[in-house]
């Protein structure tokens, strides 16, 4: 691969797990998270005896310094094998691994298939009881999943689909709602929308927010880490809205457009797989979400008061 984009390890993580979904089947890929029982040296493995680890480091990098961090993540990883058996062995039940595969964005080193080499038999000489006997290192770009890598990135095919909701539903939502639905109007009558507009801007935005919703518990279901990382985008932009948007600062509609494009851009930058259609219902249904219960809110212009 030639790398034009320089990842964070989240998004190369959730990128390359994306692809193993796509190749091995959603099923058959089991994630393992970190963040409660520890790193265990992999990130995912299937049910077929492959383990995964990703790596990205910060770049830019020289080819040499480059090699001593994928390297020594290599290191590091694989030795948690032995030192990590037991819960490995928990994890896994009766999955024998075959092959561990590192995936990174640049791969541009001899020495570290060399490398690979060397701690493959290393692995395979302590006799653990989840490796199997042929066990080998691979060190990899998205290449090896060529086809998928296309998929993903030209955005052929949705992940789910976003379906709209009907406008009796919407109706039915605001008037079990309607504490939440008055205070997002209390707000939008800041925006000097005349009242009429004001409810019908509402029931647009309630509408986005149904249909996002939806769509996410699909994602949730389908796409688990998906999921993570599109809410994830929402959630840190949420916390920076009074940073980036301060009191008086948005108190046109054409500002909340802005706030709507800049989570587009979020979204599709952390979840390249999401499409066109799910990043725009889910960046204007969390200005709903977000005028109903207070992250947002407006000011009125001097012309206003």
């Amino acid at each position: 691969m030639t790398a034009t984009h320089h990842y964070t390890g989240d998004e190369w993580e959730q990128y390359c797990l994306l692809l193993a979904r796509r190749h091995y089947g959603a099923d058959q890929v089991q994630e393992v998270p970190a963040r409660h029982g520890g790193d265990l040296g992999i990130e995912a493995f299937t049910f077929c005896g492959r383990a995964f680890q990703c790596y990205a480091p910060v770049e830019p990098l020289s080819t040499a310094e480059r090699y001593d961090k994928q390297r020594n993540k290599l290191s590091t990883d694989l030795r948690k094998l032995s030192t990590k058996q037991k819960d490995l062995q928990r994890l896994l039940g009766g999955v024998q691994i075959s092959t561990y595969v590192f995936l990174v964005p640049i791969f541009d080193s001899a020495q570290l298939v060399q490398h690979a080499s060397t701690k493959a038999e290393e692995v395979r000489a302590k006799n653990l009881p989840f490796i199997s006997r042929d066990f080998k290192v691979t060190v990899a770009t998205d290449a090896i999943y060529a086809k998928e890598r296309n998929e993903v990135l030209e955005r052929v095919n949705s992940l789910v689909d976003v379906f709209p909701t009907p406008p009796g539903e919407v109706e039915s939502w605001m008037e079990g709602n309607s504490q939440l639905a008055e205070t997002a109007l209390e707000k939008l009558a800041k925006l000097r929308l005349s009242p009429g507009v004001s409810r019908t801007y509402l029931e647009q935005l309630i509408n986005q927010f149904l249909d996002s919703e939806n769509a996410l518990a699909r994602l949730r279901e389908r796409y688990p880490d998906q999921w993570e990382a599109a809410t994830g985008s929402k959630v840190r932009k949420e916390r920076k809205l009074v940073l980036e948007y301060p009191p008086g600062s948005t108190n046109s509609a054409a500002d909340v457009t802005s706030i709507v494009r800049s989570l587009k851009e979020e979204i599709s930058r952390q979840v390249p797989a999401l499409d066109d259609s799910f990043i725009d219902a889910m960046s204007w249904g969390s200005i709903a979400d977000w005028l109903m219960r207070c992250p947002l809110d407006f000011e009125l212009s001097e012309s206003g008061t």
